[in-house]
């Protein structure tokens, strides 16, 4: 027994002793560069900013460029000099024109990059806005780890908006204000002054563009979701004391070339098919911007181009399927904060029935 559990404790030596670990060799590649772009009819919303990933391995982490020169250049026309009013972060002192078509040029030490020629579209519009019923369907985790699907009934906004050869493509962005009103009661004496407030929802998620590409035999991009309200306000407010007094739907409508849609189309696959088999990698999303002094370098990001116009409404949205709604286009567009208070009478932006 004892020479036997001799030969395992040589054998099991032997194993160990001839294990050898590899340690693969991985190549240092820098960086890439990372433009985040967006030029509007719209000047303060124009900016260029410029980054720099920490390695090829690492696209999470980004360092600030220093000392670059960045210019939006007209084709057959002037340019124009961005003004760096942070570091890597450059304005315009001019916004681009309809229908004239523009390039942006980038110069980092001895790089060059330069992106395609891009058109600036015409100003974007919406010919109807509508709500429908409807019930999302979403999961949570339930106590016990499995998924709970939750039915939530409430109104889908929709528009419609026209397609013309000029404009075919749009983006959209949307903010939701839900105004609220608080009535203390007072047994002694008068009640004291009502408390007005308002708590604001942002758009999150996929890029929500639209298109000829949807709507092929159409003159009109019909239907278009944009968001939905639930018609239980208690999941939007944080007391049920808080009596909701209707809300303000801010529309961002931007006006896209067929470029921009195709990118962020790739962009919407990639995050949906985040994690699955197929996940698209990140070369497989390309942009419009490229290296001229060094073709074979990658550069992360796009040139973006686009026509700009708000719209807001305020609406009520009822309480069941079978309830009135009640819309209207706002012709105001003043600041409001995400969310605040006022005491005794409501902010000037306040809207009523």
């Amino acid at each position: 027994m004892r020479t036997r559990l001799f030969y395992i404790v040589i054998f099991a030596f032997l194993l160990v002793s001839c294990e050898e670990y590899y340690t693969p060799k991985l190549d240092v590649v820098p960086g890439l560069m990372v433009v985040e772009s967006r030029l509007t009819n719209d000047p303060n919303q124009n900016f260029v900013k410029l980054s720099r990933t920490l390695d090829f391995y690492n696209t999470g982490s980004q360092k600030a460029i220093v000392g670059a020169k960045v210019e939006l250049i007209e084709v057959g026309g002037p340019t124009i000099k961005g003004v760096e009013s942070g570091t890597g972060y450059f304005k315009f002192p001019k916004t681009p024109v309809a229908g004239k078509k523009y390039l942006l040029r980038i110069t980092n030490q001895t790089d060059i990059f330069e992106s395609d020629p891009v058109i600036m579209p015409p100003m974007p519009s919406i010919d109807t806005l509508y709500t429908n019923h409807k019930i999302l369907k979403s999961y949570r985790t339930d106590a016990f780890g499995g998924p709970t699907q939750v039915e939530t009934p409430g109104r889908e906004i929709c528009i419609d908006a026209p397609i013309k050869s000029t404009l075919e493509y749009y983006k959209f962005k949307w903010r939701a204000i839900i105004q609220w009103e608080y009535q203390a009661v007072s047994a002694l004496g008068p009640p004291p002054a009502p408390v007005y407030g308002w708590i604001s929802y942002y758009q999150s998620g996929l890029f929500n563009i639209a298109g000829s590409k949807e709507f092929s035999v159409s003159d009109q991009v019909k239907n278009h979701s944009i968001l939905f309200l639930g018609y239980d306000t208690r999941a939007y407010l944080d007391s049920t004391a808080q009596v909701p007094m209707g809300w303000i739907v801010i529309i961002d409508q931007y006006g896209i070339p067929k470029e921009s849609y195709d990118f962020q189309e790739k962009l919407n696959k990639q995050f949906l098919a985040e994690g699955s088999l197929f996940d698209p990698v990140l070369t497989q999303v390309t942009g419009n911007i490229h290296c001229k002094s060094h073709p074979e370098q990658i550069v992360v990001g796009f040139f973006d181009m686009n026509s700009y116009r708000q719209y807001r409404y305020f609406m009520s949205i009822g309480s069941g399927e079978n309830s009135k709604v009640y819309q209207r286009r706002m012709n105001r567009y003043l600041e409001i904060s995400d969310r605040d208070t006022t005491l005794g009478k409501p902010p000037v932006f306040w809207e009523n029935f």
